[in-house]
């Protein structure tokens, strides 16, 4: 549902959101029950909005608020099938959330900082489990404000979030027309999001920023598209550094049934040490696959706590 996908946020009127659309937006966004900004809109006039829109379940609630039974009261009343969560919010809050609307599509906003990249990755690697995409945005200290400040953050701690996340992770935070191409192509996110930065001065959404932005968008995830998977030496070490860990499900297993097929039965996996999110989710595969005699993480040599080795049946 989040691969490839372009949110556009602060619709104002069904005008503009049809316009949004027809533009080739694939999710409206509605900010409301904010913590720092006004709101664009009554909540009264946001679920008119979505009731009337070709279809309702391309809308996006983006809140600050953090108790589940608010949450889902809030989305209940409005109709929505999707809730951004932009502020803090806890795992047993979350949890309830998916007890009382399992249906929810959730997003979590993961904020960028200066300083707090560390904090993120933990962040990431908690709330995964329990969130259907991560947005990323940009914190402006002076106004304390965590989403729409038309600021861009450090790409490489959003990429570094792309490349780690089990969840798709859709980037966000300064995107305009003009940057939009470079963004996606560096960071390789599931989607864009914008907001202030497809506005006209007026604050209304400009046709023409909205065009240009979505078809640049397009065009970086078309080219993403074209670049062709590097070529994998079976010799029976798997550095995956260079792989999403979305693709690890998938890969592992095909690499170790070809080591096999060689007759390689020892294997060593690279996934480095970081937070340790792609080694459980290597050692997750390890233990479902029927190929696999036994594995260990490996000591300290030839890439230290970063790899795990895996023996292979024989028969």
């Amino acid at each position: 549902m989040f691969n490839e996908i372009v949110q556009i946020a602060g619709i104002i009127n069904l005008r503009e959101a049809g316009m949004l659309i027809n533009c080739g937006a694939d999710l409206l966004g509605f900010p409301l029950r904010l913590a720092v900004h006004r709101e664009d809109l009554s909540e009264a006039e946001a679920a008119e909005i979505i009731r009337c829109l070709p279809d309702p379940s391309c809308a996006v609630l983006i809140t600050y608020l953090d108790e589940a039974g608010e949450i889902v009261e809030f989305c209940t009343e409005l109709d929505g099938g999707i809730v951004q969560l932009h502020g803090p919010i806890s795992v047993p809050e979350l949890l309830k959330i998916k007890r009382l609307r399992p249906d929810l599509k959730i997003i979590k906003s993961l904020v960028v900082q200066a300083d707090n990249r560390d904090q993120l990755i933990r962040e990431m690697e908690q709330f995964s489990p329990l969130v259907d995409a991560f947005i990323t945005d940009t914190f402006d200290p002076v106004r304390g404000a965590s989403g729409a400040t038309g600021k861009t953050h450090d790409w490489r701690i959003s990429r570094e979030l792309a490349e780690h996340s089990p969840k798709p992770l859709i980037l966000a935070g300064g995107l305009n027309p003009e940057n939009v191409y470079e963004a996606v192509m560096f960071v390789k996110p599931d989607g864009v999001g914008a907001h202030t930065g497809v506005e006209a001065p007026d604050g209304r959404k400009d046709r023409v920023k909205v065009v240009r932005f979505v078809t640049e968008a397009r065009r970086a995830f078309s080219q993403l598209q074209g670049i062709p998977p590097p070529n994998i030496p079976i010799n029976g070490i798997l550095d995956l550094h260079t792989f999403n860990p979305r693709e690890v499900k998938d890969l592992v297993p095909e690499y170790l049934t070809t080591c096999r097929e060689k007759g390689i039965f020892s294997v060593r996996i690279i996934h480095g040490k970081g937070t340790g999110t792609l080694r459980r989710i290597v050692q997750s595969v390890l233990t479902k696959s029927p190929l696999v005699e036994s594995f260990e993480t490996a000591d300290g040599s030839g890439g230290g706590w970063g790899a795990t080795s895996v023996e292979l049946k024989k028969d």
